[in-house]
């Protein structure tokens, strides 16, 4: 019995064209990301402040109509999709935000973000309260002192701007910072809270820094000697050897070691 073959005239053109598949593929994966569609429409700021919204878009140079994807392979990193030049530029002129993320919201959204820098001191300027960073960046302003920030005294201030480091006499603003950082550490490692108990810091004296331990201990720091362990062995002493009830000063200026007066 003779059995014939079916022949199927199809398959030869198949076979022909089956080289032009990839570069089909290649082609649309080209041609789709550059689709109007892909256009950037918005640019969403995510801020408290508020003003500043429509300053940062600006700032961040990206462009409201270009494409999404070549403008994430000229500015950006396309696998992240985030544009990481805008990033860079937007942290070096609005130093009072944390770290600010832009990312790409497909198919024509970008997104800016950031967390926020904690809030740690307040400085009298007038009739207002200064908040700022552990380094003196203002993030903002009240007209109340609120409980659980340090208040800074002896800084020199003549104006102030949201993002920029505060007063005139900032070189000993590092003392106050070097201080909250031990408490840190300290209240961190120890599980304590000395940090609640500081009521103030003062920065007017040039050769010591002061401040008031639960309203009640006034200690004296000598900014010639290490301040962070100056702090730390404070919280030693406040711990160990001074009574819960006790008044004084705690002077770490007048000798090799530090002596506390009672009142």
């Amino acid at each position: 019995m003779h059995i014939g073959l079916w022949y199927n005239p199809f398959m030869k053109l198949q076979k022909k064209y089956f080289w032009l598949i990839p570069i089909i593929i290649i082609l649309v994966a080209v041609t789709v990301p550059l689709l109007p569609v892909y256009n950037i429409k918005t640019i969403n700021v995510e801020t408290e402040f508020r003003e500043l919204a429509e300053e940062i878009a600006v700032e961040s140079g990206l462009k409201v109509g270009s494409n999404m994807f070549w403008t994430l392979l000229s500015k950006g990193n396309i696998f992240a999709m985030r544009f990481t030049e805008a990033e860079q530029v937007l942290q070096k002129k609005y130093t009072q935000f944390g770290k600010i993320k832009v990312t790409a919201d497909l198919p024509s959204s970008i997104n800016i973000e950031y967390t926020s820098k904690e809030s740690v001191f307040e400085i009298k300027y007038g009739d207002i309260n200064l908040v700022t960073d552990i380094n003196g960046c203002v993030l903002s302003s009240r007209n109340n002192h609120e409980l659980g920030y340090v208040r800074i005294t002896g800084v020199e201030i003549s104006g102030f701007a949201l993002g920029c480091i505060v007063g005139e006499n900032t070189g000993r603003f590092k003392y106050a910072s070097e201080i909250y950082s031990a408490l840190e550490w300290y209240d961190k490692t120890n599980l304590t809270a000395f940090r609640e108990y500081i009521d103030w810091i003062d920065l007017s004296n040039p050769t010591s820094i002061a401040l008031m331990y639960d309203n009640r201990i006034l200690v004296k720091l000598d900014d010639d000697l290490d301040v962070s362990y100056q702090t730390t062995t404070m919280c030693l002493i406040l711990s160990q050897e001074i009574g819960y009830a006790e008044r004084g000063t705690l002077d770490f200026t007048s000798g090799e070691n530090p002596v506390f007066s009672a009142d």
